[in-house]
């Protein structure tokens, strides 16, 4: 989305007539506690006067005025983030002894006091003010984070309607390093108890508050002033274009969040419902195979046998047709062949299916033939032979 897409969407919103509750400003900012850190030069004070100052003493000494606003900017940056810290007046001092280096004068350096009293001269941004005094109504606690010194924030105070006092800022010169340095926010966060549930980072500069800010994981209000684009995954939480609207814009960027954690948690929760859904139908699908390749065995286990019943009737039939007359009517009076070849009895599992290795004559032999199924088959064909030898024995007592 394009940074005033952003704009106008936050403004839109505001302008529809979004409004929000004190039950939804205690919902919104956790335990009740609301806090905003403020930046000072660009988001409260119009700090252009400073560059225009400089701008004029080049014109004043025929130097181009962009190219000495510019120089001037460059070499501030450059001294501020230098490897060794230097008190604010030592930077502002520093800097313009380089612009006198650059251009080969000594007109810089001579007008450093005078810049240290342009400072104490910028006035804030006219919806500065008003919206303090709104915020300060509402409950919230106000903070100062400055690149700058206690002078030249005492000059402010009573420009900025008195909501701020040495009690409730942070400067440079006592942290000893500048923004976006990310101990400067991390000794602000430890002096004033700040905490992400309750608290915003307000300011005008992307690169210097906002960016570092956002990687603190804190949430942000991103006064563009300027107009300019921000970076893809350090998105502020809300965009404004002034400080009028910064209230409302504040509980709409807390609602926003809510409704994209909801989201994200509703994501997760049918990503999980789909991974279940996937591991049971896994899960169905092995069973399913088990189970198929189990009656897949049975039914082939099954041929195996019919195979082998088969086989032997086959044999049997074979050693029929070699029987003479008289064997084939004593094996009919006997009820079966299997006493014929003792080998048969082993083949296949024909003992075990049938157990008829004679024809009972009585209610004892019955019995006998009933227990002979679930013998082993040499057990069995040692009784059968027993059974065969004691009727044969008895059909010679009655001849």
């Amino acid at each position: 989305m394009q940074i005033s897409d952003m704009i106008n969407k936050v403004s839109n919103v505001v302008a529809s007539g979004f409004t929000s509750t004190e039950e939804e400003r205690k919902r919104y900012f956790g335990n009740g506690r609301r806090a905003l850190t403020f930046d000072l030069f660009g988001c409260l004070i119009n700090h252009r006067m400073i560059t225009h100052f400089v701008g004029q003493i080049g014109r004043e000494n025929n130097i181009n005025p962009e190219l000495t606003e510019r120089y001037f900017q460059l070499y501030l940056d450059r001294v501020k983030y230098a490897m060794d810290f230097m008190t604010y007046t030592d930077v502002l001092n520093q800097t313009m002894a380089l612009l006198d280096m650059t251009f080969n004068t000594k007109v810089f350096s001579q007008a450093s006091g005078e810049l240290l009293l342009v400072y104490g001269d910028m006035r804030p941004h006219p919806d500065v003010v008003p919206s303090l005094q709104k915020l300060k109504n509402s409950g919230y606690e106000l903070y100062l984070i400055a690149n700058a010194n206690i002078q030249m924030v005492q000059k402010q105070f009573d420009n900025l309607g008195g909501f701020f006092s040495e009690k409730n800022i942070i400067l440079a010169d006592e942290v000893r390093c500048y923004k976006p340095n990310p101990n400067f926010f991390k000794a602000a966060a430890e002096k004033f108890k700040l905490r992400t549930a309750d608290h915003f980072h307000v300011s005008s500069s992307y690169f210097q508050d906002i960016l570092p800010a956002t990687r603190m994981r804190w949430l942000t209000a991103y006064i563009n002033r300027s107009q300019t684009g921000v970076l893809a995954g350090y998105e502020p939480s809300v965009v404004l274009s002034t400080l009028n609207d910064l209230e409302e814009g504040l509980i709409y960027a807390r609602r926003r969040i809510e409704e994209e954690e909801k989201a994200a948690r509703e994501r997760e929760a049918q990503a999980k419902a789909q991974a279940a859904q996937a591991q049971a139908n896994e899960a169905a699908a092995a069973k399913a195979k088990a189970e198929q390749e189990a009656r897949a065995r049975q039914q082939k286990a099954m041929q195996q046998q019919q195979a082998q019943q088969q086989q032997m009737q086959q044999q049997m039939a074979a050693r029929q047709g070699q029987m003479s007359p008289a064997q084939m009517q004593q094996a009919r009076a006997m009820g079966s062949f299997m006493d014929i070849n003792d080998d048969m009895v082993e083949f296949g599992g024909v003992a075990n299916d049938t157990n008829q290795y004679f024809v009972p004559q009585n209610e004892k032999d019955f019995e006998l033939a009933e227990k002979m199924k679930h013998m082993p088959p040499a057990k069995a064909r040692a009784l059968a032979k027993a059974r065969e030898r004691a009727m044969q024995a008895a059909r010679a007592r009655g001849n």
